[in-house]
């Protein structure tokens, strides 16, 4: 598996970090002279480009063998938003991006922390353990937290896993944002993040979050895809990197997505 890596702390990049999204719209000048306009989905694209200063040289190799492995631009590798959530579907866990026990029910339009209705209500309606979950196709070697807005009125507590990594909190009435932090070190191609009920529990979910890193950062809503690109490409064919020591290298490095 060809993937960005992980910087050596466990954050996704250094910074500054620039992201940008780039549309299209095509417009059509008809003969009688009226204009039709409209988008063009296939056309967007996605870029970042990273000020990477203070890498250290495994860093610096690491990313540098990335390249030689791609050939420059010429073949793709999964890239891990940094400034991103990256599991899809983050407020709907009922979406076919989830993969929840058999008996867990949803109740969607609860009250949420931000003060509108788009928390969820989730239900472990069997005899035993159940989970709303997703799977990601990211490295089990990397550093992953997970985020969740949770709470309860009936003294239900909750477990967060990061593939067999878990941590159980006791949820209260009130809002709190509860969240797992961990690197498993494993050879794995896929990771399973979700949070397990016990039998009979309720609790509320909002807005999970996913990202490559030790803490959570503010909360990123997402849609139909997530954070998680599969065919991310770098921006050029060269470097401009600088070594400032034996150990420290600055760099600037530019990587595009252009498949939804």
């Amino acid at each position: 598996m060809l993937v960005f890596p992980q910087l050596s702390t466990g954050a996704p990049a250094l910074y500054p970090l620039t992201k940008t999204s780039r549309q299209r719209t095509v417009v059509n000048t008809l003969g009688d002279g009226s204009i039709v306009v409209y988008a063009d989905p296939d056309a967007a694209s996605l870029g970042w480009e990273m000020h990477a200063k203070g890498l250290t040289a495994a860093e610096w190799n690491a990313i540098e063998a990335l390249f030689e492995a791609t050939a420059g631009m010429w073949q793709s590798f999964t890239f891990l938003d940094p400034v991103g959530n990256l599991i899809a579907e983050s407020e709907d866990f009922g979406a076919s991006a989830w993969t929840n026990g058999a008996l867990i029910a949803l109740t969607s339009g609860v009250a949420d922390p931000l003060g509108t209705t788009r928390a969820t209500q989730v239900v472990n309606a069997g005899l035993a353990t159940e989970a709303v979950a997703q799977t990601l196709a990211v490295p089990g070697n990397f550093q992953y937290c997970l985020s969740v807005w949770a709470r309860t009125d009936s003294g239900t507590a909750v477990t967060l896993m990061i593939g067999s990594a878990a941590k159980t909190f006791v949820l209260g009435t009130s809002w709190t944002r509860i969240s797992l932090a961990v690197n498993q070190g494993l050879s794995t191609e896929s990771v399973t993040f979700g949070a397990q009920l016990s039998a009979g529990g309720t609790v509320v979910f909002f807005g999970m979050q996913v990202e490559a890193q030790v803490a959570p950062s503010d909360y990123k809503l997402t849609g139909t895809t997530g954070g998680v690109y599969a065919n991310a490409r770098f921006g050029a064919d060269t470097f401009t990197v600088t070594a400032q020591g034996t150990d420290v290298y600055d760099a600037v490095i530019q990587i595009v997505n252009m498949e939804n």
